[in-house]
């Protein structure tokens, strides 16, 4: 029996027909998703073009929302525009071939159980018969693909779900590559939206100040943005503020409210109240304007360089650390609630110290919660044991090594050490500062400057060109590996004496590395390009990374004790 539609013809010439105008279709409809990466715009390109080739009287594409309760009407071609409408996933003949991920082909539509007839009702369509397809992509099924009524017959055939099946697949692919590239430019958007908030938190801290002022800070983020801050300033009498606080909770909301406690806390300090009344007018204002239930644990105080006696308070962060090479360790804990929960009658007790060339350390919670690899917390004793393991060193070398310490372990919340230390018993001069291009061609001005440096302290020339070789090996490390040969990287090197100790810091902003993980190689099975940390090794009395001040980067530290 000869089949009615003329598609199913045996004519070679006729199938051959068939088959060009069915790769014709397809290389237009690719030619037409190429052409834009908006979905609404490919897909209203595609129903138009299939309801035309398929001589359909309307065709329409449907989504599942982001909800995955709907199928939203994306794009139609037809008498009505059905555009937006809404359908349950397990509704009508669209929503039993999205679930089952089977195509339909309904010969009178109005005999099918799932047929929904309300739709004709609202919109005055008449549907006689129906196909669908599902879209499918990796595995999942993303939507539905529907063509309504033949024209010029009254009955879909076996070739035309075929047809549509086939259509089907290029469809999906589209909407998904669509998708991707517009997740991948929101992730774009807010990633830059994310560093301009991060630079503007970073522009809030306060600048690098030159020894012997008595406050030096760092702070890392556990994510892009942080919730820690911290700040000091000096007063007209010579008398040094500090402050230094942890919002809760993270992201976009907890980083504003950052920006706002800490000016707030900086702007009531500048009035020299005892702390504790810094601190209960700081909270009574965060209460007046709450913050989403998000509150502040913030310390604050002065630090007076004549008579060496540090006063403050603290409401929630942990115990601050007292540490002099006389004495043992000393705590004082938290003796209020954080700012920004109760705002009526709270008082906020507050400490004093004499620092008797001891160090004065507070800290927030990112460090004493940082976790080993058996999810250990570092508590507060990791805390004090890496202070007495440090503190022979510079305040700078000291506040660096404690964040390099949590950053060994996995970072939960964002860390910050504040550090107040009367620094007249460190005898410390800057000798070079210099900035330059991660590229191979500054080496030589910058062996020439590592020359005159050495030769000043008193080096020998065979010292000199050792310490020479030994900075040209880190320079080209950082060139090579840290930058991996882009030069457009920047490099700081300063050199500094301390006492009788000559020290070379050497920082880089690249990602970071660990003195865990760069080790000098043995020496029994030496390789070419591997001995640069041995050679290091052998020149320098000692060296070491730690965290740069402002959390990013690497930081080298070699010293050399002076002949």
């Amino acid at each position: 029996m000869k089949p009615n539609n003329q598609l199913f013809s045996q004519d070679p010439a006729q199938q051959s027909a068939g088959t060009l105008e069915q790769l014709t279709l397809l290389a237009d409809l690719s030619q037409d998703f190429v052409k834009s990466m908006d979905i609404n715009d490919i897909l209203r390109r595609a129903v138009t073009r299939i309801k035309s080739y398929m001589d359909a009287e309307a065709a329409s594409v449907f989504l599942l929302d982001k909800e995955q309760q709907n199928l939203v009407c994306r794009a139609s071609a037809g008498p009505v525009d059905v555009t937006s409408m809404a359908l349950k996933i397990n509704v009508g003949i669209i929503g039993r071939t999205f679930t089952t991920g089977e195509s339909q082909m309904i010969k009178d539509a109005r005999k099918d159980a799932d047929f929904v007839c309300h739709v004709d009702t609202l919109t005055g369509f008449q549907t006689r018969s129906v196909l669908c397809a599902p879209l499918i992509s990796q595995g999942k099924t993303i939507g539905v693909i529907q063509v309504l009524n033949k024209l010029n017959e009254d009955l879909f055939h076996t070739r035309d779900l075929d047809i549509l099946r086939l259509l089907a697949t290029p469809i999906a692919l589209a909407v998904q590559n669509a998708r991707y590239t517009l997740n991948f430019v929101e992730q774009k958007r807010i990633k830059k939206e994310l560093t301009l908030a991060r630079k503007l938190q970073r522009s809030l801290l306060p600048g690098r100040l030159k020894p012997p002022f008595p406050v030096v800070g760092t702070n890392i983020s556990a994510n892009e943005v942080s919730g820690d801050f911290y700040d000091y300033f000096e007063l007209n009498d010579g008398t040094v503020g500090f402050i230094i606080g942890d919002v809760s909770g993270k992201g976009l909301d907890a980083s504003m409210l950052m920006v706002r406690a800490s000016s707030l806390l900086r702007w009531i300090g500048k009035d020299k109240l005892p702390p504790g009344q810094w601190l209960a007018k700081a909270n009574k204002e965060l209460c007046e304007k709450a913050s989403r239930g998000l509150f502040v644990c913030a310390a604050v105080g002065y630090y007076n360089p004549n008579t060496d006696i540090a006063t403050w308070s603290n409401a929630g962060l942990p115990p601050v650390i007292y540490k002099c090479p006389k004495c043992s360790i000393k705590t004082w804990n938290a003796d209020a609630p954080p700012l920004g929960i109760k705002s009526s009658d709270l008082s906020f007790e507050q400490q004093s110290m004499k620092l008797d060339m001891g160090g004065l350390y507070f800290l927030t919670d990112g460090l004493t919660d940082a976790r080993n690899e058996h999810n250990q917390r570092r508590e507060l004793e990791g805390i004090i044991e890496d202070i007495k393991n440090i503190e022979s060193e510079s305040p700078e070398v000291r506040i660096g090594k404690l964040i390099t310490s949590a950053r060994r372990h996995k970072l939960n919340d964002d860390a910050t050490v504040l550090l107040i230390e009367k620094r007249d018993h460190l005898q410390e001069e800057t000798l070079l500062n210099e900035y330059f291009k991660a590229s191979p061609c500054q080496l030589k001005q910058i062996r020439h400057k590592i020359m005159q440096v050495s030769e000043q302290v008193g080096f020998n020339e065979k010292c000199c060109q050792q310490i020479i070789l030994s900075l040209d090996e880190a320079i080209t490390n950082i060139i090579r590996h840290a930058y991996k040969d882009t030069q457009d990287g920047d490099i700081e090197l300063e050199i500094k004496t301390q006492n009788k100790t000559l020290v070379f810091y050497l920082r880089d902003f690249a990602p970071e590395v660990y003195d865990s993980s760069i080790r000098p190689r043995d020496l029994s099975n030496p390789l070419p390009g591997q001995m640069g940390i041995n050679f290091i090794d052998s020149v320098m009395d000692s060296w070491e990374f730690a965290t740069p001040k402002d959390g990013y980067g690497n930081l080298l530290i070699m010293k050399k004790e002076i002949e």
